[in-house]
């Protein structure tokens, strides 16, 4: 690694300059900068701030450029590495999706001569903002330091699930007051606000308020309302609201999207110490999320060591190392946060939470966690996967989430967010999470089958009122989804093809296997919208003309409406559950060879794209040819290519931890089979890897010998001392799980080699 590249981690890893510096935390090699960069479709989207592991309140930076000139597809998680100013510090956020929403209860600290000073700053948006340098801020896991130098305040954050805790420490500048600003119509998308309300408290002091927003998203189902309670550990000495651009001196409440709060602190007064407690369901809620989370207003550096405790007893449970690839600690470790960063804990403090009727309910007793912000098309190919890969009582409260959505909506969800359906994406690809549990036998006993399987029916044979399928009466007729009823007609066709099949597993499982068969049976129309012509998916009319693309350039258009955000190749090898490759084995490789010179992710790469989900699991299908070496081969290239240790080192949208659980499946050396127990072997970046599964003594060690850039191919894997017969697919239960007779640790040993091997001893 060279020298320039150490230098450049430790300054996204300590910050440069920070007196806070010598109280850093010890955590692994990482740079949570990664995600934060890229431009158009090559931007990760990831917010930087703090949270606490699948925590709901995201505090971060929202900023902008020089020009404050608002690039919104660069901004969708707030903050963007390339910018240099903080406009806001803002509580929730989406993490790593392609669309914007949440970005609610702005708070900003500033310094002011006189309110008309003050009011100049709230009179347009992003007024009160300031300039930063990367060199003043700290970001680790659970805690965010930054110097704002145009208003000369050290910033410093921490975070509970719902509570922010801020610490402000201001410059002593003559004639200069300590102001904090409560921008409570703040919302990070231009516009969501529906309406707003704050008041100032001046008995207790405390200020209280909501904002409703209508985002991108949340907007589908109704909008959402964000309440917020805030006090301090010191007390004020003026305060005033502001409203279309006016200030209101000593007026304590006002209402509106173009409003706010402020308050003066004593000249004398240096540093001060704030709480955000928010909740989705009250002020009251917010207030008992405020008390209990901070263990009634703990100071913030205890807050701070309690929060980071909890991402190291996580982050522990992991351990890699490559003395030859320090970068590929770094990547793994940064992706390993943002893959324990959501979904989104969505019950309160007391177990309480908003729920899809609108209602306000108690979590089961044996649930530890509700969920929500399941970007489902998404995460199903590898962050749940992942989860419950290492912590199975996780992946079961996610499941349980889904049939509790299923319970008070009416309908399984496609992409729930907060407590609302929002029809986003396409297919119906719950079916495959509860599929990936059961056959993973890792569902507990709360798990109701019957349940699952009048949902899972119901989603493929009716029309739901929320996240419907295409017409299923229509589907079931033609055997695919006809171009002249839906111009998505191949992608859907696809992606029904895969979830059917995972629902004739549930069905299986659940001793339904006539049923089962029907399903698997339908698992198999993608190929009525194969083209035998031009050997790809094409859509396909009523009457069975095909209307695949007429050239070259047509099939490599990512723009294709005729495609969900792909064109003809990306959606050549949309068949996990299949095996397409006996349509054209050589395709694929073609793929990839022609999708490696394409090094710009601002735009979709036409040929393999790695920033995008419907491509993420070809390059494991070389392993159903007979040619594991390619996987291999192309496995280890995205892992050096695709990903790096820069900002911009995600391919695109993290998506809800896709992307990262992407890059930590394929750096441990083998893929999962989403709705099946199989994974997929392919070359691991380590020399060593130990992952001890959360609540059990089962460990998982991996160890590589004569690993290398060069070698990266696998002559034979061991486990537990004994030749894999099974190479190159691994079972979840046969292999990665430990029996119930007290095994405690798995071993498996990859020998790695510089050539290909093309036969395996069996």
């Amino acid at each position: 690694m060279k020298t320039s590249n150490i230098l450049l981690v430790l300054v996204f890893i300590l910050g440069i300059n920070d007196c806070h510096a010598k109280t850093i935390t010890e955590f692994p090699p990482m740079s949570l900068y990664i995600g934060t960069d890229g431009d158009g479709f090559g931007a990760g989207s990831l917010p930087l701030g703090v949270q606490s592991p699948y925590g709901a309140l995201r505090l971060g930076a929202d900023t902008s450029n020089t020009l404050n000139i608002p690039i919104i597809f660069n901004h969708l998680g707030g903050y963007h590495y390339s910018d240099n100013h903080i406009n806001i510090f803002s509580h929730t956020h989406m993490f790593g999706a392609g669309v914007q929403d949440y970005g609610e209860v702005g708070i900003m600290p500033t310094q002011i001569t006189n309110t008309k000073q003050l009011e100049e700053m709230i009179s347009k948006r992003n007024g009160y903002r300031s300039a930063f340098r990367h060199e003043r801020e700290v970001v680790q896991p659970g805690y965010y330091q930054v110097y704002l130098d145009t208003h000369k305040i050290n910033v410093e954050l921490t975070a509970t699930e719902q509570v922010g805790i801020h610490r402000y420490s201001y410059d002593n500048i003559k004639n200069k007051h300590h102001v904090i600003l409560v921008d409570s119509s703040y919302t990070l998308q231009a516009g969501a606000c529906n309406r707003s309300q704050i008041n100032i408290d001046t008995t207790n002091y405390e200020i209280t308020g909501l904002v409703f927003i209508e985002g991108s998203l949340s907007k589908r189902f109704g909008g959402l309302a964000t309440y917020f309670v805030i006090t301090f550990d010191h007390q004020w000495t003026d305060f005033g609201v502001w409203n279309d651009g006016k200030i209101i001196e000593k007026q304590n409440e006002t209402d509106g999207c173009s409003s706010g709060a402020y308050i003066i602190l004593p000249d004398e007064q240096e540093q001060i110490t704030m709480y955000v407690g928010i909740s989705f369901i009250s002020i009251d809620q917010a207030r008992t999320n405020l008390h209990m989370q901070t263990n009634m207003f703990q100071s913030f550096d205890s807050l701070r060591t309690i929060v980071q405790q909890k991402w190291l007893d996580e982050l522990s449970r992991f351990e890699v190392s490559a003395e030859w690839d320090r970068e590929a600690e770094i990547k793994f470790n940064s992706a390993l946060v943002h893959s324990l960063s959501s979904p989104t804990q969505w019950d309160e403090s007391n177990g309480v939470y908003l729920g899809f009727d609108g209602q306000i309910h108690t979590k089961p007793d044996y649930m530890q966690h509700v969920y929500t912000d399941l970007s489902i098309w998404d995460v199903f190919r590898t962050q749940i996967p992942f989860i419950l890969f290492h912590d199975s009582q996780r992946a079961n409260d996610i499941i349980h989430s889904i049939m509790i959505n299923v319970e008070q909506g009416g309908d399984l969800p496609k992409w729930p967010l907060a407590n609302g359906y929002t029809g986003c994406m396409i297919g119906s690809h719950a079916d495959i999470l509860i599929s990936d549990l059961i056959m993973k036998k890792e569902h507990d006993q709360h798990l109701n089958l019957t349940q699952v399987t009048q949902a899972l029916r119901k989603v493929a044979n009716q029309n739901q009122v929320h996240d419907a399928r295409f017409d299923p009466t229509a589907y079931i007729k033609y055997q695919y989804v006809p171009y002249d009823m839906d111009h998505d007609s191949a992608p859907l066709t696809l992606s029904y093809s895969y979830d059917d099949w995972a629902i004739g597993n549930v069905m299986n499982a659940a001793g339904l296997t006539d049923e089962a068969k029907e399903y698997y049976e339908r698992s198999t129309w993608f190929e009525h919208v194969f083209d035998n012509k031009t050997k790809f998916f094409c859509p396909k009319n009523a009457t069975g003309n095909f209307y695949c693309p007429e050239n070259e350039i047509e099939f490599i258009n990512p723009f294709d409406n005729r495609y969900v955000e792909g064109d003809a190749w990306h959606y050549r090898f949309f068949v996990p559950h299949k095996n397409p490759l006996e349509y054209d084995a050589n395709k694929l490789n073609t793929f990839f060879q022609r999708g490696q010179p394409w090094t710009s992710t601002l735009l979709p790469n036409p040929y393999y794209w790695p920033g995008n989900e419907h491509n993420l699991f070809s390059v494991w299908q070389f392993n159903y040819a007979n040619r594991s070496d390619l996987t291999q081969k192309y496995a280890r290239w995205l892992l050096n290519h695709a990903y790096t240790v820069k900002p911009d080192g995600l391919p695109g949208n993290d998506d809800y931890g896709t992307m990262s659980a992407w890059y930590l499946f394929t750096s441990m050396g083998f893929y999962p089979l989403s709705g099946s127990s199989t994974y997929l072997i392919g070359s691991p970046a380590f020399d060593r890897i130990k992952i001890t599964r959360k609540n059990t003594e089962c460990v998982l060690l991996i160890n590589v010998h004569n690993n290398s850039p060069t070698n990266i191919y696998v002559e034979r894997v061991l486990l537990n001392g004994k030749i894999l017969l099974t190479f190159p697919f691994l079972d979840h239960i046969d292999h990665l799980k430990c029996s119930n007779d007290n095994q405690s640790n798995i071993q498996l040993d990859f020998f790695m080699s510089p050539t290909p091997v093309l036969s395996y001893d069996k």
